[in-house]
């Protein structure tokens, strides 16, 4: 429970303004999401192809790392790395909000993408107190990501 406390205040540092030693305010944005993975183009495929990201400039010039833009402002860095060990639980996700979920998950039945709620029934949504529906799915990799309609 206090990790999960300490998690809560990184991503409130990270959303909101704060007064750094009673000085002016200083705010952050999200300015990207990197994952590690095992295979760089069977990823870059998956991304592509569930949620239509549009690759952008790699800065780094790696070619074991691509880029893709992220909404607006945000962008997605997928680098494949020589091994990779991780177990990450359904609680830490990259969310995203989309405008049209159920045309979202029609699209996730078209191409026989399991997705699942919360507690993990498949093929079924979740939706949340304040009533925003989410449905959550991984990556070939085992990512977990959220799809929601929280913004639209």
């Amino acid at each position: 429970m206090a990790r999960q406390g300490r998690l809560w205040l990184i991503f409130a540092t990270v959303v909101f303004a704060f007064p750094i030693y009673g000085q002016t305010k200083v705010s952050f944005d999200i300015d990207h999401f990197a994952i590690n993975v095992s295979q760089l183009e069977q990823s870059v495929s998956f991304y592509q192809k569930i949620f239509k990201l549009t690759e952008i400039t790699n800065g780094t010039n790696n070619p074991k790392i691509r880029w893709f833009r992220l909404g607006d402002d945000a962008e997605l860095h997928i680098i494949e790395v020589d091994t990779l060990d991780k177990k990450i639980p359904k609680g830490v996700h990259l969310a995203l909000a989309v405008s049209d979920l159920d045309r979202f998950r029609e699209s996730l039945h078209s191409m026989n993408i399991t997705y699942s709620d919360w507690p993990g029934k498949e093929g079924a949504l979740s939706t949340r107190p304040d009533g925003i529906r989410q449905l959550y799915l991984q990556d070939p990799d085992g990512y977990y990501i959220e799809v929601n309609d929280a913004k639209h």
